[in-house]
């Protein structure tokens, strides 16, 4: 004798029914006596179903609290001959009760199988049956999440990887994950883990907690861990102004950009530092400072930032490496004019020197400036001027700081023209009589003298008329 299906895990209250069958192999059978046993504290049985029994004769179908007796029989002159194999006897229909524990259903003595032909017991005993246990499961399963622990604070905006033990005296079936009390995920495989995302999540508590769920439907809770999220992200920060390896003078205004991470607690204060020693602080954007460089000597100097949020993470600039020049050149020497005519003046220098170095020279005529040289270039010819005009003329030394000399000044008073210095030199000479004839029986403006319209003989008797004046 047999039961199916075999022994398994249930629900309390829990409705179930399990076949028993016989089967002689190759030995025709008429008669069945199936006594069972099974605990009433458990289980209790609902019905007795010969529906479909191989065995059409009824001889006992009696139950009690505990106990079942069935004794069925086949008619030889019809079935007796093909009752051999395995033959359904009985469906017995149970409900699992509310108490939890280990449900037996066994064949008890009096159990026999009849041979049609011998009318004797083939069974054997006992041995040859096999009852079945269904365990009435209302153990839940325990489960706690073992990572983060417990008040640990986590980095905000970052994915934490979620662990968690579960385990019954069955199976776990799944393991649900819970945020602040809201179901996020169902794992189902272990070892169970989870990939939390806090992006978007407020700073502060969290909570954490798994429940693992069994097939009989048991749920077993974790204890709740409570997390903190927070800022744990540095801001960012830099100087940008004035420029690496730049060259600076008087008041300097260092200017900082600076944020903190997306869903961060905010920026706090930006600290400016000079040589490693805090200058300034600034707490609101946009973040300057105002470095009076005249107390620092003319040196390489090192300009940093450190920008600190409101939960104290603070981040350092890269370093902005500047000189600071407070010194002017020297005044140009000997600062002249020459080459005089009645639209032009030529000027000339001699060189400044610097303690890091002349980068130009500022010219003014005038008080406005009409040019700036390099430092190399130690003369200037100022055109275009009008004739018998008086010209005041400064120069100043630059460096790359832009740093000033003291001025040096010159004045100049262009030529008046004379009649037949045609080339402006303030002479009348070959070099005139040169340029008048080149132009001859032309409309040449400058040669053409007595402004007719040609250069002929009447501007030629003009330039001689004033030869050598």
């Amino acid at each position: 004798y047999t039961t199916s299906p075999p022994s398994s895990f249930m629900a309390p209250n829990t409705s179930f029914s399990v076949q028993i069958r016989e089967n002689s192999g190759t030995t025709a059978v008429n008669e069945v006596t199936a006594n069972l046993s099974y605990p009433a504290s458990l289980l209790t049985l609902v019905s007795v179903s010969l529906t479909g029994t191989a065995f059409g004769t009824t001889a006992q179908n009696t139950t009690g609290s505990g106990t079942i007796n069935l004794a069925l029989g086949s008619t030889c002159s019809t079935t007796c001959a093909t009752l051999t194999g395995d033959q359904l006897v009985a469906t017995l229909n149970f409900k699992t009760g509310a108490t939890g524990g280990a449900a037996t259903v066994a064949f008890t003595s009096g159990t026999i199988l009849v041979n049609s032909t011998t009318n004797t017991d083939i069974l054997g005993g006992l041995a040859a049956t096999a009852g079945f246990t269904v365990t009435v499961d209302t153990t839940a399963p325990t489960v706690s999440v073992t990572s983060p622990a417990n008040a640990a604070t986590l980095a905000a905006g970052s994915t934490v990887p979620v662990s968690i033990t579960a385990s019954d005296n069955n199976q776990v079936s799944s393991v649900d994950v819970y945020v602040d009390g809201t179901k996020v995920t169902t794992l189902t495989t272990s070892p169970y883990s989870y990939s939390w995302n806090t992006s978007g999540l407020a700073l502060g508590s969290h909570t954490l907690q798994a429940k693992a769920t069994d097939p009989a439907g048991n749920v077993g809770s974790s204890a709740i861990n409570t997390v903190t999220l927070a800022d744990q992200t540095p801001p960012t920060v830099s100087i940008t102004a004035p420029t690496n390896n730049s060259t600076v003078k008087g008041t300097v205004s260092v200017n900082v950009t600076a944020s903190d991470n997306t869903g961060g607690s905010g920026l706090a204060k930006v600290e400016f530092y000079v040589d490693g020693v805090l200058k300034s602080t600034d707490t609101a954007s946009p973040y300057s400072f105002s470095w009076d460089s005249t107390t620092a000597p003319n040196a390489s100097h090192a300009l940093t930032a450190k920008a600190y949020d409101v939960a104290g993470n603070v981040a350092t600039s890269g370093t902005v490496n500047v000189t600071v020049d407070n010194s002017p050149p020297t005044t140009p020497g000997s600062f002249a004019t020459s080459g005089i005519t009645y639209n032009s003046v030529n000027l000339s220098w001699t060189a400044s020197t610097d303690n890091v170095g002349v980068t130009g020279y500022r010219i003014t005529r005038n008080g406005t400036t009409i040019t700036t040289t390099a430092a190399t270039t130690l003369s200037y010819s100022d055109t275009n001027l009008a004739s018998s005009t008086t010209y005041s003329y400064t120069i100043v030394a630059l460096d790359a700081a832009g740093n000033a000399s003291a001025a040096a000044s010159a004045s100049a008073t262009t030529l008046t023209p004379k009649a037949g210095d045609i080339n402006g030199d303030g002479v009348v000479n070959g070099l005139d009589l040169s340029l008048l004839l080149t132009a001859w029986g032309t409309n040449n403006a400058a040669s053409d003298l007595n402004h007719d319209g040609t250069v002929n003989g009447l501007d030629l008797s003009i330039l001689l008329s004033h030869w050598g004046t």
